[in-house]
């Protein structure tokens, strides 16, 4: 009996520690602070195209699989995989299970104030973040349970 409690505890520990029910605000902000290496605020479009090929796995240099998108947007940002498996398919245009910078390019150029500037704001992620991810309509957390 005491090894079924102690096993409660810890898959209880292991599902809370990976789904931290950030919100879509927490999101948009982590992945300014992630992408932004010169740190003054402000993602450029080449800092953003050197976190998607260094950090995040691009095959052949300009696509990412739905499995490595998926793996590292849940690690990163907490995201559940269906939430995750979601939010791929609202970036991936074309539906080839491919996430290719020119996805993410055209998806955030929506949003950009100032297309000319190489430069998202902030609040332009922000604002993209809140157009594209499944669970941008809540308020609090997202995923399961939050």
């Amino acid at each position: 009996m005491k090894s079924l409690a102690i096993l409660t505890v810890l898959i209880g520990f292991a599902y809370g520690a990976n789904h931290m029910c950030w919100s879509v605000d927490r999101i948009s902000d982590e992945l300014v602070k992630l992408a932004d290496v010169n740190k003054d605020g402000i993602v450029q479009q080449s800092e953003l195209t050197d976190e998607l090929l260094n950090d995040w796995n691009l095959s052949n240099g300009t696509c990412l699989s739905y499995h490595d998108f998926t793996k590292n947007w849940a690690l990163t940002f907490h995201d559940h995989h269906d939430t995750s498996h979601a939010f791929f398919n609202n970036l991936d245009l074309d539906n080839d299970k491919q996430l290719c910078f020119s996805d993410v390019a055209v998806q955030i150029a929506k949003y950009d104030q100032n297309p000319t500037d190489g430069q998202i704001q902030p609040a332009e992620m922000n604002a993209f973040m809140h157009a594209v991810h499944p669970d941008s309509h809540k308020n609090g957390g997202h995923g399961h349970g939050c």
